[in-house]
């Protein structure tokens, strides 16, 4: 990913539309306030992606700690649980 630009709250207020536009195409900008960083902004489809990308790595984290835990099965038994609950699913019915 290319190097982030960082400018100041006065410059992106002062071209704002210019600096939205440019957004679609660059990484994220840093705004800064009196030399220090205040705000980070982007795209929506950057905005977006990066939220996935986020929700992925928490699934993930989430996946491991069970498997570390023991809280899951192997696929096989899983397997037999879906196929045995439908059976019992479908002699319900008929």
């Amino acid at each position: 990913m290319a190097s982030e630009a960082i400018i100041s709250l006065t410059e992106f207020k002062n071209d704002a539309a210019g600096w939205v536009k440019r957004l679609q195409k660059q990484p994220p900008v840093v705004l800064t306030q009196n030399g220090r960083g205040v705000a980070v902004v982007q795209s929506y489809e950057e905005y977006e992606r990066s939220r996935f990308e986020s929700a992925l790595v928490m699934r993930l984290n989430q996946a491991l700690a069970d498997d570390r835990a023991g809280r899951t099965i192997p696929h096989a038994n899983l397997k037999k649980q879906i196929r045995s609950a439908l059976k019992k699913r479908i002699a319900k019915r008929g």
